[in-house]
C-alpha cells in the first residue's frame, strides 16, 4: 500500500518538476514514458491492495464466526447449569441470576467483538477507498493532461 503513495509521489513530483509550456497556463510537459510507467506500476500494484482488502474482510468474517460460536458456547454451558439445579429455593434463584448475567456478558462480548470487527473493516476499506480514488484522480490526471497536449 505504500508503494502506491510513494509511486503517487513521484507522479506529482514529476508534474511539478515539468517544464512549463509558455503562454499556456497550468500546461507542463511529462516525459510520457516515465508516467506511464508509473501507471503501469500502479495497476500492477492494485489487485495485490485489493487482495489484502478481501482477506481482511474474510478474517473479519471468521473473527466474527468465532464470537458467535463462543457465545453460544457460554450460553449452552449456563443452561446446562441451570438444568441441574432443579430445586426452588435461593440456590436456584442465585443460579439462575448468574446464568442470565454470564449470558447477557457473553452476548456482550459478542456484540464488541463484532463491532471492533466491523471498525476494523470499515476503517481499512475506508482508507483503500481514499488509495483507490487518489490512484484513480492520478490516472484521469495523466490522461487528461495526455490530451491536452
Amino acid at each position: 500500500m505504500m508503494e502506491i503513495f510513494r509511486i503517487l509521489d513521484e507522479m506529482e513530483q514529476m508534474v511539478k518538476n515539468s517544464k512549463k509550456v509558455p503562454l499556456m497556463s497550468g500546461k507542463v510537459l511529462v516525459e510520457s514514458h516515465r508516467f506511464l510507467d508509473r501507471l503501469d506500476r500502479m495497476r500492477a500494484i492494485l489487485p495485490e491492495d485489493l487482495e489484502t482488502a478481501r482477506i481482511l474482510l474474510a478474517e473479519k468474517e471468521r473473527i466474527v464466526k468465532e464470537a458467535c460460536a463462543e457465545a453460544e458456547t457460554v450460553m449452552e454451558h449456563s443452561r446446562d447449569r441451570v438444568a441441574r439445579m432443579v430445586d426452588d429455593n435461593e440456590i436456584t434463584r442465585n443460579a439462575m441470576k448468574m446464568a442470565e448475567d454470564i449470558i447477557a456478558k457473553a452476548e456482550q462480548v459478542a456484540n464488541e467483538i463484532r463491532r471492533d470487527a466491523d471498525e476494523y473493516a470499515d476503517g481499512l476499506l475506508s482508507h483503500m477507498e481514499i488509495v483507490l480514488k487518489k490512484g484513480l484522480d492520478a490516472v484521469q490526471q495523466g490522461k487528461e493532461a495526455m490530451r491536452q497536449e
